[in-house]
């Protein structure tokens, strides 16, 4: 059996309730665990982990007796003129006393749709709303710092902020009209609410927030394995237990203990992708979102860019691992759904694909994913193609292109690599500029992403390293240099969530260190690390996964940690027996 060894066997931190956590204040980032008390309005703690990159939980109260297609056989009201997140939306309420409501919604999310349909074409919804609110929506897959900061309250997450842009609730999900008047109503009448309410009390402790140190890191990644392994399913595979969910990450820290030797690990890898294969897409392939039961029987069918490209990375490494050739069948389809679905005609890729037909579109016949999804091929295309996102994100090509760097290494395709290398082009031409900084999307002005710059940094040096390229390894270098200059905290040695924003208003004007995208960040540098033969990345890298690295962040990344200990391992904190 292999084992991680920990140079350093202190204990670093102690075990903290949970529950006590989710009612303190957060010290700097908010937590996805914080609760809002001023309002007592809130009806659960989160339990499992979501964002646009992390699965969603089945919406809260979403009893499934609502349908968008008798939704919009009714009679309704107009929809919503939403206005942008914007700062000049925030100086408004700041002006005019008004509070802020923000719909945090994924244009893949079904019950974002249902909500639309119903609770926000409610008479007595639109009446509050006209008159005391002004309601803002984001497209969250457009702002990664907001999927990062309301991701445990989504989707659809429901925000409501006081006039000077502070948090007063947070609602998780589809709320039915009737109740979310009553909300919208308590909100109005609660004297807490008044103008100029200050932001919540810090009442975290010291050790809540304690970082590790590159040093302790093997130790910090020994708990963190020890804890995911506590975490895995037996019965069912993978890890967590109210819902099933493909953890690619997970799955290749588990093929990484296994070619160390572990038979357990490589146990728990085989079995959990045989029993995810229920999430694959047997007509297109790619893989369904998430399975909302304990078993892996209630898919969720949007089909998002992070989880293909996890499973092309996970089945392609398992194929080589385990030398299971099925699995390097199912990464190939799943490359190929990529191809036929999400590229777009200049070869960067598209971020998603919506689960139900028509769900945009209500002038034609609305198909549900459960009924579509069970169709064969020909009679999916009599009932159309469910909805594609047609932005390009840097971050969203980036994903993908690291992917195919991973296939062709595994198989050695050409064809793989060309798709690759296609896309990775595009990129480099519309959304790099001179100086290495990473556009979210072409020809659009507004904040640089960490989540951008960690993607498609890593996706780059991986090309590198595929091809050998010169030019590819300048271009990560260019876009490391920016990173670091535009996004590093050195007062932590992680890097913020986005570039400054003069403008930003209330909690947005407080940048946060996402845990999932420095991590990403790491796996880059400690990637342009290997392509420059330059150690000082490496060390950078350490930097960042140590400041991540407190009690509370851990914890509340619940089982999507696997990719930090596959960081840790690339950026050198591990030593394998």
């Amino acid at each position: 059996m292999s084992h991680i060894v920990s140079r350093d066997p202190r204990p670093l931190f102690t075990r903290i309730d949970r529950v006590s956590i989710a009612r303190r204040a957060p010290r700097r980032p908010p937590a996805r665990f914080h609760l809002v008390t001023r309002l007592a309005l809130l009806f659960t703690l989160p339990v499992a982990p979501v964002d646009a990159r992390r699965p969603p939980r089945p919406a809260a109260g979403s009893i499934a007796t609502e349908d968008i297609a008798i939704a919009r056989r009714r009679a309704r009201a107009e929809p919503i003129a939403w206005l942008p997140f914007a700062p000049a939306v925030f100086e408004r309420a700041r002006r005019e006393r008004r509070f802020l409501l923000l719909d945090g919604a994924a244009e893949w999310c079904h019950w974002c749709h249902v909500m639309d349909e119903t609770t926000y074409r409610d008479a007595e919804v639109r009446r509050i709303l006209g008159e005391r609110f002004l309601p803002m929506r984001v497209d969250v897959d457009a702002r990664p710092d907001v999927a990062d900061r309301y991701g445990e309250w989504g989707w659809p997450a429901t925000i409501v902020f006081s006039p000077d842009g502070e948090e007063l609730a947070k609602y998780r999900g589809y709320l039915p009209p009737d109740r979310f008047a009553a909300l919208l109503a308590e909100v109005v009448q609660a004297p807490a609410t008044s103008a100029g309410s200050s932001p919540a009390t810090d009442e975290t402790h010291a050790l809540d927030r304690l970082p590790a140190t590159p040093a302790s890191l093997p130790w910090v990644v020994a708990q963190v394995v020890h804890d995911l392994d506590a975490r895995y399913d037996a019965k069912e595979g993978s890890w967590g237990r109210r819902q099933k969910l493909a953890v690619g990450a997970n799955v290749e820290m588990e093929l990484r203990r296994a070619a160390h030797g572990d038979a357990a690990a490589r146990a728990r890898a085989a079995f959990t992708l045989e029993k995810q294969r229920a999430l694959l897409d047997p007509v297109w392939g790619g893989i369904y979102q998430y399975s909302a039961g304990d078993d892996w029987r209630a898919p969720h069918f949007e089909k998002l860019m992070a989880y293909q490209a996890a499973t092309i990375e996970s089945y392609a490494r398992a194929s080589a691992v385990l030398g299971d050739a099925q699995r390097l069948a199912e990464a190939r389809a799943t490359a190929a759904y990529l191809d036929r679905f999400l590229a777009a005609p200049d070869g960067r890729y598209h971020a998603n694909q919506d689960a139900d037909v028509n769900a945009h579109d209500s002038g034609g016949p609305f198909v549900d994913g459960h009924v579509y999804y069970a169709l064969d091929e020909a009679a999916r295309m009599k009932r159309g193609v469910p909805w594609v996102d047609p932005h390009l994100y840097a971050g969203t090509t980036g994903v993908a292109v690291a992917a195919l760097c991973v296939l062709h290494e595994v198989t050695g395709d050409a064809t793989v690599l060309a798709r690759a290398r296609r896309a990775a082009d595009a990129v480099l031409a519309l959304q790099v500029e001179k100086d290495g900084a990473v556009l979210r999307e072409e020809g659009k002005p507004g904040p640089r992403f960490l989540a951008d710059a960690a993607a498609f940094g890593l996706a780059v040096a991986r090309l590198s390293e595929r091809t050998g390229e010169a030019r590819y390894r300048d271009a990560a270098l260019a876009i490391a240099r920016a990173m670091v200059r535009d996004l590093d905290d050195p007062s932590t040695g992680t890097f913020f969530d986005r570039s400054v924003e003069r403008d930003a208003a209330g909690v947005f004007a407080r940048r946060r260190h996402p845990f999932q995208d420095n991590v990403k960040a790491a796996r880059f540098l400690a990637a342009l690390s290997r392509i420059t033969g330059d150690e000082s990345w490496r060390a950078r890298a350490r930097a960042a996964l140590a400041g991540i690295a407190d009690p509370r962040s851990l914890d509340e990344e619940g089982r999507m940690k696997g990719e930090f200990v596959l960081a840790a391992d690339e950026a050198g904190a591990l030593t394998w027996r």
